[in-house]
């Protein structure tokens, strides 16, 4: 992965200049190695790359559609040097949460946007219910984020925040029942929390 890494170093303060990226709430971020999982809203494809260069000191391996590993230059690129895995949307890809599952049980910071695709209003969207078994089976916290930009579309020159609120716990979440976790409760509670991130810092 070093030319990716290599190249968030070079093209982040590009990027953070161009898109006026503003971070808040970078604290957030536990100190330790706590299972961890990035879940952020999804309103344009910048998404994953203002996300990782918003916190350039710990990388994010999205979780992304599989459509965008069809051409193999750019699959190669997107995993071999990003760290992103394809999901197949609709399917209940199991393949893709156990890659989710092993990532996060390695101490790597994995992504996902809950919404499963971009909204083209900017509302959040009825979300799937991934993160929330992945945090189950895992005992990961949750770290909502939320990409918040005027009108919720990304243009250039016109600031946009990447705003973490603070880690919920299994316990927060009614996940910490291995045998009855309460996934409803949990992706509502995620939701909420990021739709909170973006009325309070809109």
């Amino acid at each position: 992965m070093w030319l990716g890494r290599t190249l968030i170093r070079l093209l982040g303060p590009i990027i953070r200049f161009f898109m006026r990226v503003q971070v808040v709430g970078l604290e957030n971020f536990p100190s330790d190695d706590t299972p961890l999982i990035l879940c952020a809203n999804h309103i344009s494809n910048w998404d994953p790359v203002l996300l990782i260069v918003a916190n350039p000191k710990r990388h994010v391996y999205f979780m992304a559609k599989a459509e965008l590993f069809c051409n193999p230059l750019f699959s190669w690129f997107l995993g071999k040097q990003l760290g992103a895995f394809p999901v197949h949307r609709g399917t209940g890809d199991t393949g893709a949460v156990h890659i989710a599952q092993q990532l996060v049980l390695e101490r790597k910071l994995m992504g996902i946007f809950p919404e499963g695709t971009r909204s083209k209003t900017g509302k959040l969207l009825r979300p799937k219910s991934g993160v929330a078994l992945i945090a189950a089976k895992t005992g990961a916290y949750v770290l909502p984020a939320a990409v918040v930009t005027r009108g919720q579309k990304i243009r250039p020159f016109q600031k946009v925040k990447i705003v973490y609120g603070k880690p919920l716990s299994p316990e927060e979440l009614h996940l910490n029942d291995a045998e009855h976790p309460d996934i409803r409760f949990a992706i509502r509670y995620i939701m909420n929390c990021i739709g909170e991130l973006i009325e309070t810092n809109g």
